[in-house]
């Protein structure tokens, strides 16, 4: 998955505030002063997401100006990685270490989780980002995004091809980050549990550059549905030339943007599955309370902006269940303790709880672009499987 913004965007994230405390306070087991929550994001770099750190800082403004927890207020301290494995190490040790935080809460970094999942087990510390985009991230014992993640999605565009949109023959052209090609395969082989169905065809090695190769090879294997996760515009443009008007494409998350349904050319058939309420459609269930934050704040319109403002909303929600004082210890405690919570922009209630595998958000819902926009399809929410 790669997601590009521009570097003025960059340019405007949530500033880093390293402080450095007494050594009393590294632990996170401060119980005065503010309450400091570590992020780990992806502001420079290939995958980039200033957006996500920004709206969660806005949620934590929020909630301190109405004062904050027990009277503490929220700090959060971000870090960019830059998808640099070294940076990213880095950042999660300063972050427990040096600044003391008591948790990580809407971190956006395409690597982030395989790289500290260890480092955060053998400190006891819990992490619920944002946007969880590497197999760890929903792996791991002590992180639980709020996203369903590239291969629940993967499984559940597959299942929706198949399924609701009848086709047979249906194939993928994927662009796979270093460490996620295993992911991938085992949301393929997901698919084919519950559907008994195969894939006419299959590429995890798009690159970028001219796609006429790829869409040559999904003509020659007559691809009646196929999975693509890169570039949209130059993607679009020769499949029109190549004739594959009545081939329905399927996006993945990255992809919906307001930006991209610009690009795909009339007659075209594109869909995109959203891991939210569609962000395009500020009326569906829990899309007026992100708006609030976004609009309020003058923060992009992303669907990972939504990730950030459910994330930061579902941390404040276990915090404020916290009887007694807010330590790193008590924060875990909460989060493997906690009961499913409800919040109306996702699938299904959220959970972190004591399990070793933590992927609690399952179901995608799909939009077609249609005349330069996205139009939500009503079908709702697809999870693979549930009947």
């Amino acid at each position: 998955m790669k997601r590009t913004l521009s570097t003025a965007a960059a340019a405007l994230a949530v500033s880093v505030t390293v402080s450095v405390t007494a050594a009393g306070c590294r632990s996170g087991d401060s119980t005065k002063g503010p309450i400091k929550v570590g992020s780990i994001n992806g502001i420079t770099g290939l995958f980039q997401t200033p957006e996500v750190p920004k709206a969660v800082k806005a949620v934590f403004d929020e909630v301190n100006a109405a004062g904050g927890i027990g009277g503490r207020k929220l700090r959060l301290i971000s870090k960019d990685d830059a998808m640099d494995p070294q940076r990213s190490s880095q950042a999660a040790r300063e972050l427990i270490k040096s600044d003391g935080v008591v948790a990580f809460a809407g971190s956006s970094s395409a690597v982030d989780c395989g790289l500290n999942r260890a480092t955060y087990s053998k400190e006891k510390i819990v992490s619920v980002p944002a946007v969880g985009v590497d197999p760890a991230c929903f792996t791991s014992p002590n992180i639980a995004p709020v996203n369903p993640g590239p291969y629940a999605l993967t499984t559940a565009m597959l299942y929706y091809a198949s399924e609701t949109l009848k086709k047979q023959r249906i194939c993928i052209d994927y662009t796979v980050l270093p460490g996620s090609g295993g992911g991938i395969e085992n949301a393929i082989k997901k698919w084919t549990e519950l559907t008994g169905k195969t894939l006419a065809h299959k590429n995890l090695a798009v690159g970028n550059g001219d796609p006429t190769r790829y869409l040559v090879a999904d003509k020659n294997a007559g691809c009646e549905a196929v999975l693509y996760n890169a570039t949209v515009a130059p993607w679009f443009s020769q499949a029109k030339t190549q004739g594959m008007q009545n081939v329905d494409f399927l996006l993945a998350a990255n992809s919906y943007t307001d930006a991209n349904a610009k690009v795909i050319p009339a007659g075209m058939n594109a869909y995109c599955g959203a891991e939210w309420q569609p962000y395009t459609d500020p009326s569906l269930p829990g899309n007026d309370r992100w708006a609030k934050i976004v609009e309020g704040n003058g923060i992009q319109k992303t669907a990972f902006s939504q990730g950030a403002v459910m994330a930061a909303d579902l941390f404040v929600q276990v915090l404020k269940g916290i009887k007694g004082d807010i330590t790193r210890a008590s924060v875990t405690e909460a989060f493997k303790t906690m009961k499913p919570v409800g919040y109306p922009m996702a699938a299904n209630p959220w959970v972190f709880g004591p399990g070793k595998e933590h992927n609690p958000i399952k179901g995608t819902r799909f939009v077609k672009a249609d005349n330069g926009g996205w139009k939500v399809l009503p079908e709702g929410f697809t999870v693979p499987g549930e009947k």
